[in-house]
C-alpha cells in the first residue's frame, strides 16, 4: 500500500509539474538564464543553482538569474520557482531586490547586456517570431 501512495503523489506531483511547465521549455530557460548570469558574474553555475543558502555573490547571481528567467524569458513566477526549486515567494523577492539594485548605474548596464543577450535567446526558442513581437 505504501508504495501505490508514493506513485500517486508523484504522478500527481508530475501531474502538477506538467500544468506549470509543459515539455519543461521554461525549466530550459531558466538554465539558459543561469549560463548567462554564469558567465557575466564569474560564479558557477553549480553554486546558482544550489539548494543551499548562500554567501552575497551567489545569492546574488541567483537573484539575477531568477531575474531575467521572470523578465526577460517572461516566465511565470510559479514557472521560475519550479526552475530553480525555490517558492514564488522567494523569486518574487530576488526579482524585487534585482530591480531595486538597478539605480548603480554600472550594475543597471551590465543587466542590460544579459538582458539583451537573454531576449535574444528567446527569440531563437520562438520559432515564425518577428522581430516586431519582442
Amino acid at each position: 500500500m505504501p508504495q501505490f501512495a508514493n506513485h500517486l503523489s508523484s504522478e500527481t506531483s508530475f501531474s502538477v509539474r506538467n500544468r506549470i511547465d509543459p515539455g519543461g521549455r521554461g525549466r530550459l530557460q531558466c538554465l539558459v538564464a543561469v549560463d548567462i548570469v554564469s558567465t557575466f558574474l564569474g560564479v558557477s553555475a553549480a553554486d546558482i543553482l544550489s539548494e543551499h543558502r548562500a554567501q552575497a555573490p551567489i545569492a546574488k547571481a541567483r537573484h539575477v538569474a531568477m531575474y531575467l528567467s521572470h523578465i526577460a524569458f517572461q516566465l511565470p513566477l510559479s514557472t521560475v520557482a519550479q526552475g530553480f526549486g525555490r517558492d514564488r515567494s522567494s523569486v518574487t523577492y530576488a526579482v524585487g531586490r534585482i530591480e531595486d539594485a538597478r539605480d548603480d548605474r554600472s550594475f543597471d548596464a551590465l543587466l542590460a547586456r544579459m538582458e539583451a543577450l537573454t531576449t535574444s535567446c528567446r527569440r531563437l526558442a520562438m520559432p515564425g517570431a518577428v522581430e516586431e513581437d519582442f
